[in-house]
């Protein structure tokens, strides 16, 4: 799953780079000029400014957007820029950033306290001023990133290896017949030779300038690479170690690709860019794919960023994660002949950008999930898709959301972003059961607190290990010990 929100670029303002420390510009976004006459401020004095904090602003006009404040280790950042000014008392809380816009003006971004819950958690006010006036304004929640409480390391999960990229973050990783394929966006594709999962080697890859690959899909000797921009890739992985990945389908239009699945000769491809659709490729011969029909899910709207990200197939189905649209079903029986998909039901539920599909009990299930604030694990019973039903809910906590998610047997495994690996029995409908753990995230990591989406970003079940692609420590390879 690759949705990749940066609060400052997508949610304030496009700001350009450079510093602006101009009082006169920072009029109605000073301390002194936010109104927090309704406050607990005396709450405030408990708050202890240290770690890496999670935020979530919602402004006036609707928009939500989640990020990061870093107060240590390392130069201190609110939502990813340099901290100009931090001013901490017993009833203040202020942070501030001070930056150049795109055009030019001052922009100063600042974050007022209004009450303490703890000594690290935090809810106030969000102002963005351009030269001084407010541009923008909103509320913010901001909760210190930590362990959950009473949790070690590990439970009945074991990390048999690692290993950190030689440059980048990883977005997607695939494995097998004793490899593991890295994506890495614009650095390329990495090939590790891991036939000895505790000391996984780095034994070739492959950079396209003028490429950036997201995710990917084995099926038989074929990896197809998905890209930012450019369609799809195709390698030949006769010589694993070394793929050739000579071949391009959709790359003649701009084609972002953020998911893949294959039933069949069929391969199904999540495109939010540019028309918001899924390309359906026949994959009768690997590396000369057809095109069968480009299906936008009937009723979402791109204009509302209802677009499709994650998505499955089984028994004919096609089920995709559409952000704000939900989870949809869609039969794609004889798609091949009729090129006519038909839209069956959705769950218009939370927002959702990652899906896994099975057979619970007999009963058609999907798990769902997003990587937005507070979001939940639902269970779908999809048996009626016309009336999807929730059967489960297993709430995570706001501050650590789900990245994606993989279905083996009626085991799931979850990476949960600062939570690390999460496993949960699954053989019962309904809430999903604990069965496991391994936390990877550590605020001492070198790099953390640029970003919300920190941690254990995605998850790959292959020849009974798992695979994981940390944002910071690289590929690293689980055993589960039910």
């Amino acid at each position: 799953m690759n949705r990749l929100p940066l609060l400052a670029a997508t949610v304030f303002l496009a700001v350009g780079c450079g510093n602006s420390d101009d009082t006169d510009n920072k009029a109605e976004c000073q301390v002194e000029a936010i109104d927090l006459s309704g406050c607990d401020r005396s709450t405030l004095s408990v708050v202890q400014p240290e770690g890496i904090w999670n935020t979530n602003v919602i402004f006036e006009d609707g928009v939500v957007g989640p990020s990061s404040i870093r107060f240590s280790p390392g130069d201190p950042l609110l939502i990813g820029l340099s901290m100009t000014t931090k001013q901490i008392t017993p009833d203040t809380f202020y942070l501030a950033s001070d930056v150049t816009g795109s055009e030019g003006g001052a922009v100063r971004y600042a974050f007022s306290g209004c009450k303490a819950s703890g000594p690290g958690q935090v809810q106030g006010v969000v102002r963005v001023c351009v030269n001084g006036a407010t541009s923008r304004q909103g509320t913010f929640t901001a909760t210190r990133v930590a362990r959950r409480e009473g949790e070690a390391v590990s439970d009945r999960v074991e990390l048999l290896g690692e290993i950190a990229l030689p440059r980048g973050r990883p977005t997607g990783v695939v494995a097998a017949g004793g490899y593991a394929y890295v994506m890495a966006r614009e650095e390329g594709l990495f090939i590790y030779d891991v036939k000895d999962p505790a000391h996984p080697v780095l034994a070739s890859e492959l950079k396209d300038d003028d490429e950036a690959f997201t995710t990917g899909l084995i099926s038989g000797t074929t990896l197809y690479l998905g890209t930012f921009a450019k369609g799809l890739r195709i390698c030949d992985l006769t010589k694993p170690a070394r793929p050739s990945c000579e071949k391009s389908v959709l790359a003649d239009v701009t084609v972002r690709v953020d998911g893949l699945a294959k039933e069949g000769n069929l391969l199904y491809v999540a495109s939010p860019k540019p028309r918001s659709d899924i390309v359906v490729l026949d994959v009768t011969q690997p590396s000369a794919p057809t095109l069968v029909v480009r299906y936008s899910v009937e009723g979402a709207s791109s204009s509302a960023g209802e677009y499709p990200y994650g998505l499955a197939v089984q028994d004919s189905r096609l089920y995709v994660s559409n952000w704000s649209y939900g989870v949809s079903v869609t039969d794609v029986t004889d798609v091949a002949t009729t090129k006519a998909p038909k839209l069956l039901g959705r769950f218009g539920g939370a927002s959702t950008s990652a899906l896994a599909v099975g057979k619970i009990e007999g009963v058609n299930t999907v798990f769902q999930g997003s990587d937005e604030w507070a979001s939940s694990l639902l269970v779908l019973d999809t048996s009626h898709p016309e009336a999807i039903v929730q059967r489960g809910e297993l709430k995570l906590r706001p501050e650590a959301s789900l990245g994606g998610m993989e279905l083996s047997g009626t085991t799931l495994y979850v990476a949960n972003y600062q939570d690390g690996l999460r496993v949960y029995d699954v053989s019962t409908l309904g809430t999903p059961k604990a069965a496991g753990y391994f936390n990877t995230w550590s605020e001492a990591d070198p790099g953390r607190g640029v970003g919300y989406l920190e941690g254990l970003q995605g998850v790959h079940v292959a020849d009974g290990l798992v695979y994981g692609w940390e944002t910071t420590r690289g590929l690293l390879i689980f055993r589960h010990t039910p």
